[in-house]
């Protein structure tokens, strides 16, 4: 009788802890905002699976309205700050930069500039105004997708 409850507590705490891992927070920073845009610096460490819990905490943010908690606003002078925006992830610091989004932004879709920053983007949430939401590991830019581009929602 001993060993099984020791086993069940055992148990319990495994799965205590798995749960705890598996809702850690993803730590990150804004790295940059243009517009309705922010780029958002993660960890290099930063796992696929964390990526995209990050991309359902955000979409979970918007639907309850706690967004402002981790987000800075992006709609600002609106009543909801958060009524259409777009965000980037990266892991590496020499793409989350302001500089490296305006030579994208710049780019010809189907040039190496485009084609390369895309494929830094790690993780990425669009939210539009009809209510149309977008998540993805890596990001589709209309068609023309990261390497590692993966649909979420």
């Amino acid at each position: 009788m001993k060993k099984r409850l020791l086993c069940i507590m055992a148990l319990i705490m495994f799965f205590l802890f798995m749960i705890n891992t598996a809702f850690a927070q993803t730590s990150f920073k804004v790295a940059w905002k243009e517009g309705i845009i922010l780029g958002l610096l993660v960890p290099s460490n930063t796992t696929k699976g964390q990526l995209k819990d990050f991309i359902y905490k955000i979409r979970q943010g918007k639907k309850d309205k706690t967004l402002s908690k981790f987000l800075p606003p992006v709609n600002l002078g609106l009543t909801d700050k958060y009524t259409t925006f777009i965000v980037f992830i990266f892991s590496d610091p020499k793409w989350a930069t302001h500089e490296a989004y305006m030579k994208y932004e710049r780019s010809d879709m189907k040039s190496k500039v485009a084609k390369t920053y895309l494929n830094h983007i790690a993780a990425s949430y669009w939210y539009d105004l009809d209510d149309k939401e977008y998540g993805s590991l890596g990001y589709d830019d209309g068609g023309i997708k990261s390497v590692h581009y993966k649909k979420l929602f």
